[in-house]
């Protein structure tokens, strides 16, 4: 005779990138398994694919978790964490004066994403021209060939977050268009114009948390502020 399987509750979850909204169950004994044992390793990339594997089983939506905004992720993982958990994440604030740990126990609803501003993905470029804009996803990171810090590097992120160029008569989808075009229409930028694309990237939302902390060891008075889905789980 088989054992019962226990069915899990959904709860609603916003994709912050689209507004769009879908549901997710909490993770499993079996996927939290998973994501300890990638934690344990304390190797970003086996943290990341443990993360983006347990979305993928817990959320109901047949989507590329790859294709998603890398906050778009994170978010969701927070959610998830919430609601299969709970609300407050327990990490170690390392004190600037002695170097000793305090323990601090973190609020999941206080951790902000920033700068989330849909009008920042359309930029106007002159009266009659202008692009809209992708945010960066796992897949796009992953082919870029050169480092992201790199001239050329920046050039790769820019061009694949590109997603139309318009004028007063036509939409053009850069995809369409393709790669050398697009390149092209990149350089033949002046500097002014080029630095709006670049203040897009500068004001990518993510996760921020700042809190003020005593040292229990020195008394030492702290402000730690942490960003980015992994500094939650230091």
């Amino acid at each position: 005779m088989a054992l019962p399987i226990m069915t899990a509750p959904r709860y609603p979850v916003t994709l912050p990138s689209t507004g769009e909204q879908y549901t997710m169950r909490p993770y499993l004994v079996k996927e939290e398994k998973a994501l300890l044992m990638a934690l344990e390793s304390q190797d970003p990339e086996q943290i990341s694919l443990a993360v983006r594997n347990i979305i993928s089983a817990c959320i109901d939506a047949d989507i590329d978790i790859n294709e998603l905004a890398v906050f778009d992720i994170e978010k969701l993982f927070l959610e998830l964490r919430s609601i299969s958990v709970g609300e407050s994440i327990s990490i170690s604030g390392k004190c600037t004066e002695c170097e000793k740990g305090t323990p601090l126990v973190i609020d999941i609803k206080d951790i902000e994403l920033t700068n989330l501003n849909r009008d920042d993905m359309v930029i106007q470029l002159a009266d009659d021209v202008g692009l809209t804009m992708k945010y960066p996803t796992l897949n796009v990171i992953n082919e870029i060939t050169h480092d992201v810090t790199s001239v050329e590097g920046v050039m790769e992120l820019i061009i694949a977050c590109i997603d139309t160029i318009y004028d007063t008569d036509n939409v053009y989808d850069a995809k369409d268009e393709g790669q050398t075009a697009v390149e092209e229409f990149v350089e033949n930028l002046n500097s002014e114009q080029f630095g709006k694309i670049q203040d897009f990237f500068s004001k990518t939302p993510k996760l921020e948390y700042s809190v003020e902390f005593e040292c229990e060891h020195c008394q030492h008075k702290n402000n730690l502020e942490i960003r980015g889905l992994q500094s939650f789980f230091i």
